[in-house]
């Protein structure tokens, strides 16, 4: 005789029923849930849900227009308050000739705060541009005309060491009276500058610093001759010396020539030899 087994029973309907009941609540609640957040980002995603109404501007700003700034603000809003892709803007404002740096921020519910820092001119950079202190060379559509600034000229590779060099120079003329008004580095690095009081100085292609304050040192005793003649180009491209152009007052182009020595600070007249026997002919760099 086989032994029994138990059959299993099949669920009985009302218990079917009561368990399909059990899962119907939480995953209606699942769906409804999943369909609410479909809704929501569907409505973030809307530039007319929480658009941005306000842009306020801080910073410091002397020649940035605020119109050309409100301008690239409005074209860079691409979305509402949240979905605003807010470095894309930054970026943006920061390729204003005249914008240093930016930051945006939300400010809830409906405002941008934009703050800019503004380039600080330096000098004009040939004819159509400006550099900053940091030696950036910038365009600005409108070139202000902006008193007591000099002009640089060179490569823009080289602004950078340009600037500082031109800083270094102006606050040592400074020293004795004299301030840059130009300054070309040409091609060959070959440095020529001009004071603001006509002052021609060539400097060369090496040794420009000591060169020049070699020229200061001795500037008091040459600016004690300018009672009947003034310098009108100083050569500093020699070893121990320079060579000084002078023009009196009744002379209206011809030019006279004085050496001075770079040791003993002598002056002579109208060409003088330094005591190395050193002329105005020898090779010059």
């Amino acid at each position: 005789m086989s032994r029994g087994r138990t059959a299993k029973r099949a669920p009985e309907p009302a218990t079917l029923v009561t368990r399909l009941k059990a899962w119907a609540v939480p995953a209606t609640l699942l769906v409804s849930l999943f369909a609410l957040l479909l809704f929501a980002r569907m409505q973030l995603q809307d530039p007319e849900v929480l658009s941005v109404r306000r842009v306020l501007v801080d910073g410091e700003i002397q020649y940035l227009q605020r119109a050309s700034l409100e301008q690239v603000v409005a074209q860079a809003v691409n979305g509402n308050f949240f979905t605003l892709d807010l470095p894309r803007m930054r970026k943006r404002i920061e390729r204003l000739p005249w914008v240093a740096s930016a930051s945006v921020r939300r400010v809830w519910p409906d405002t941008l705060k934009v703050r800019v820092t503004e380039r600080v001119p330096l000098a004009y950079w040939g004819r159509d541009a400006l550099v900053s202190r940091e030696g950036v060379v910038f365009r600005p559509q409108v070139l202000p005309r902006l008193t007591g600034l000099a002009t640089l000229e060179g490569e823009a590779q080289h602004a950078r060491a340009i600037t500082q060099d031109y800083q270094r120079m102006d606050t040592l003329l400074q020293t004795v009276g004299l301030r840059l008004s130009r300054l070309k580095v040409d091609p060959r690095q070959a440095w020529r500058i001009e004071t603001d009081n006509g002052l021609k100085i060539q400097l060369g292609r090496r040794d420009v610093m000591p060169r020049l304050t070699r020229f200061v040192q001795l500037y008091p005793s040459l600016k004690g001759q300018e009672i009947e003649r003034r310098p009108d180009r100083v050569d500093l491209r020699y070893s121990n010396g320079f060579a000084v152009y002078w023009q009196t007052a009744a002379e209206t182009g011809d030019d006279r020539q004085a050496g001075l020595s770079g040791e003993n600070g002598e002056i002579g007249g109208i060409r003088q030899q330094w005591n190395q026997t050193r002329t105005t002919s020898e090779t010059r760099g």
